[in-house]
C-alpha cells in the first residue's frame, strides 16, 4: 500500500471519526457540548483539508507517476558516425519510485497510528475526557514515544488538570463522565478523589 493511499485512508477515517463526535454531542446539555464542539469543528475543518490534500497529491501521482529520470544517449547519425548526446525523459514505475521507502516500517506506522487514534476515541468514550485523557497521554507517551514515567506523568495530569480547570471549574460546564461510570450509576471515576481535595483547597 503507497504511503499516499495510506495517508488518504487515514484522514478519511479522522474526518467520520470527528463527524460522529460532533454529531453525538449535538444532544448534549449546552455547557457539556461546549467542549466537543469547540475542538471538534475546528480540528474536523483541517482533518477535511488534510484529506483534499492527499487526494490531490494521489490525482498528481496518477498524471506525473513520481518522477522523472533523465538520461543522455548518443545520437546516430545517418553516416553510422555519432555526433553528441539526445536527452530522454524516462518515468519510473510506482514501484521504482516507492523503492526507497521501506514497506514493513510503512505498514507498522500506520497500524500503529490507526490503533493510538481508536484507542483514544475508546478511551474518551468509555472514561470521559478527563479520565480517558489521563490515562490514553499517559500510555501513549510511555509505550509508544518511549518517554519517561516522570515525563508521562506529568504530561497526562497537566491534560487532566487543563480539562478539570478550564471546563468544570472555569467555565462550570461538567464533561461527561464515561459510559462506564454512567452504565454503573457513578460520578467521574476521579470524582471520587478530586471532590474532596477541591473542597478543602476552596474552603466548601
Amino acid at each position: 500500500m503507497s504511503r499516499t493511499r495510506n495517508d488518504i485512508l487515514i484522514s478519511a477515517f479522522l474526518v467520520l471519526l470527528l463527524v460522529w463526535v460532533v454529531w453525538e454531542a449535538r444532544s448534549w446539555p449546552y455547557r457539556t457540548r461546549l467542549f466537543p464542539w469547540a475542538i471538534g469543528f475546528p480540528v474536523l475543518a483541517l482533518a477535511m483539508i488534510q484529506f483534499g490534500l492527499a487526494c490531490w497529491k494521489a490525482i498528481r501521482e496518477r498524471s506525473y507517476v513520481d518522477a522523472v529520470h533523465i538520461h543522455a544517449e548518443p545520437v546516430e547519425q545517418a553516416d553510422g558516425g555519432r555526433s553528441g548526446h539526445q536527452v530522454r525523459l524516462e518515468v519510473p514505475t510506482g514501484k521504482e519510485a516507492g523503492a526507497g521507502l521501506d514497506p514493513k516500517l510503512e505498514r507498522q506506522r500506520t497500524i500503529s497510528i490507526s490503533a493510538w487514534t481508536l484507542a483514544f476515541a475508546l478511551g474518551f468514550w468509555l472514561f470521559g475526557f478527563k479520565v480517558g485523557s489521563l490515562l490514553l497521554s499517559l500510555g501513549f507517551l510511555r509505550l509508544q514515544a518511549h518517554e519517561s514515567w516522570k515525563m508521562s506523568v506529568s504530561y497526562g495530569l497537566g491534560i487532566y488538570l487543563f480539562f478539570l480547570v478550564a471546563f468544570e471549574l472555569a467555565l462550570g460546564a461538567p464533561l461527561p463522565p464515561g459510559v462506564i461510570a454512567t452504565s454503573l450509576g457513578l460520578q467521574s471515576f476521579d470524582w471520587y478523589l478530586v471532590s474532596p481535595i477541591l473542597n478543602i483547597i476552596l474552603g466548601r
